[in-house]
Parts: structure tokens; C-alpha cells; sequence
């Protein structure tokens, strides 16, 4: 299920000095990474309404304590037009639910969800859950199952699945829901989804270069949506230095697309809506990221990713009568 395809170009002003010669198709969406420390909790939503109104494009929510879905679930309707894209671990989880919370971030955040995945390699996490540690080959295999797992339970509802009729009383039209059935090499999910579709379908699922050794190359070249490139402003903000930096990394990016051009180590003691807002618009006025998002807008469409249709398969109608595993074997 390779998202990696080539999608039309968004033209903004790919001619401006410093511009990349030949840029990725769409320009990457300027993302603000926030850690979710409790601490921060007070200021957190204000900051994350400065930056939607700045015309930043994305958050990125880092698990400092709080959990970033749950975070990501409160900023959800105090913003309008930034996407919130939760890192969570894609291993020591139960998928089901997983897809379904991400799919849940969408519905309410109006088509602004976006999952960036990490594949967790710390020792002390897989006793909370009561497994035992992986070694890096399986924690890889596990990561692209979990994602490829989740992407069949955002896609079990179909568009019309909902009908609504209150005359027959009928709420959803089952032939229009599908079972996921997916075996992976550690767990299995049927589905379908106890959610009903959520606005973008597929939510985008991006994996910053961090995270690559991880989550794998198969993650990293065929499932995921695209990539993510930190810029690092922990030791302050030149900003025609950080322009030439991100011009210079796109410039020579091999592999998989550019989604996402994240800020992190930003200083939120100084006045981090003053220094995001200089340096968005000098990105900008050199054509290195994307225009601001208007309210409305998926982060598909931000991303230039294509809408994404349910993929019918009658197979796994959830409407008929299914023999088990073993029956079919």
C-alpha cells in the first residue's frame, strides 16, 4: 500500500531566489513541535491559537507526560486551520483502538488529523503493557503492521455508510462496512472500525528522519506518506541561516517526499510567536514551504495528497456470513 506516488505540484513561488530547482511535489507543510509537558498545559492552548492564527501549517505533539492524542484531542476545537499530528508509538500498542483514537482526532478536528509514527526502543515501555522487549528487526516488522493494520480500519466504512433514515430506523447500511482482517506476525485485527469514516479517509501518516532507524525502511519508503526534516532553533533563530539550511537540505533530499519541515527545540520562554512568525515568512518569501492553510483544509489537501476513496472489497462485506481463519485455511 505505497502512498509514495507523484502528486501535482502546488505552484508558490518555486522561482523565488534560493528556491529548490527542482521541488517535491507540493512544498512541505512548516510544522511547530511542542512537548506535551504537564507543566506547559496552562499556556499550551494559547500558544497553539497564536500559531494558527501566524499561518503555521502543522503542531506536532511530543510525549513529554501527557499523552500527544489526548493533547492533540483538547486543541482540536480551539484552532481552525492547523493540522495536529501526535508522535505516538506505533509497537507497544493495541492497534484497534489506535486507529480508531487517530480516527476519532480527525472527526473532531475536522479533517486535521495526521499521525507521525515513532517506533518506541525504550526498554522500560514494553513491561507497561506487559511485553517483552523487541529487538530493532522485529520492532520494524511490528511498526509497518500496526500502520498497515490501521489504514484497513480507516478504510472499513465507506462513504455512504451512514444513511441515517429515521423512517426505517436504520442507522448505518452494513454492506457498506468491511471486516479489515489483517494477520500480522504478532497480533490480528478484524474490525471494522467502531467509528464511522473520518473526513480525509486514510489520515496522513509521516515519519521524521529520527525516527527512520527504528520504524524501518519499510515504513520509511512504502507506507508512510512522506518524511519529516527537523530544523532545530534551540540555539536561536538566524533566519537567513535557517532559510539556507532548509534550502540546502531540500535541495539534495533523496527518497521519500518532504511532507513536513518541523521546528523543534523551540524556546518557549523567549517569545516563541514572534520568532515562528519571522522565520514562516522568510521561508516563505524564498518558496521553501507552504502557504499558510485556510480554515477547511484537510491536511491531505495541504500535503497535496490525493483524496482518499474507500477501497470497495467484497470479500470482506461485513454483511455476510464469514467463515473463521481455520474454516479457510
Amino acid at each position: 500500500m505505497s502512498t509514495m506516488t507523484d502528486h501535482p505540484s502546488i505552484a508558490a513561488r518555486a522561482d523565488a531566489p534560493g528556491a529548490p530547482q527542482n521541488p517535491p511535489c507540493g512544498l512541505p507543510v512548516l510544522a511547530v513541535d511542542l512537548v506535551t509537558d504537564p507543566a506547559l498545559l496552562g499556556g499550551l492552548a494559547d500558544l497553539a491559537r497564536g500559531l494558527d492564527k501566524a499561518g503555521v501549517g502543522a503542531l506536532t505533539l511530543s510525549d513529554g507526560g501527557l499523552h500527544p492524542i489526548q493533547v492533540a484531542a483538547h486543541l482540536a476545537p480551539l484552532t481552525r486551520a492547523i493540522a495536529l499530528l501526535p508522535r505516538t508509538d506505533a509497537v507497544y500498542v493495541e492497534p484497534f483502538h489506535l486507529a480508531t483514537q487517530l480516527m476519532s482526532l480527525d472527526h473532531i478536528s475536522h479533517g486535521r488529523a495526521g499521525w507521525l509514527l515513532t517506533a518506541e526502543t525504550d526498554p522500560a515501555v514494553p513491561a507497561t503493557v506487559g511485553r517483552t522487549t523487541l529487538d530493532l528487526a522485529a520492532t520494524s516488522r511490528e511498526a509497518a503492521d500496526v500502520l498497515e493494520a490501521s489504514r484497513l480500519v480507516w478504510d472499513s466504512w465507506a462513504e455512504d455508510a451512514v444513511v441515517r433514515d429515521t423512517v426505517s430506523g436504520v442507522y448505518v447500511d452494513a454492506s457498506r462496512l468491511q471486516y479489515a482482517d489483517f494477520e500480522g506476525e504478532t497480533f490480528s485485527v478484524r474490525g471494522p472500525a467502531i467509528t464511522p469514516r473520518s473526513p480525509q479517509g486514510l489520515i496522513p501518516v509521516l515519519l521524521a528522519d529520527t525516527d527512520r532507524a527504528a520504524a524501518g525502511e519499510r515504513v520509511a519508503a512504502e507506507l508512510a506518506d512522506g518524511r519529516v526534516l527537523d530544523l532545530d532553533v534551540s540555539t536561536g533563530t538566524h533566519l537567513e541561516a535557517a532559510s539556507d539550511a532548509l534550502a540546502t537540505a531540500l535541495a539534495g533530499e533523496q527518497g521519500p517526499v518532504v511532507r513536513l519541515v518541523r521546528l523543534v527545540g523551540l524556546d518557549l520562554e523567549a517569545d516563541p510567536l514572534g520568532t515562528v512568525t519571522q522565520l514562516a515568512a522568510a521561508l516563505r518569501d524564498r518558496g521553501l514551504i507552504a502557504a499558510a492553510p485556510d480554515a477547511g483544509q484537510s491536511l491531505r489537501e495541504q500535503m497535496g495528497l490525493p483524496a482518499a476513496a474507500h477501497s470497495n472489497d467484497p470479500a470482506r462485506r461485513s454483511d455476510r456470513a464469514r467463515l473463521t481463519s481455520k474454516d479457510l485455511a
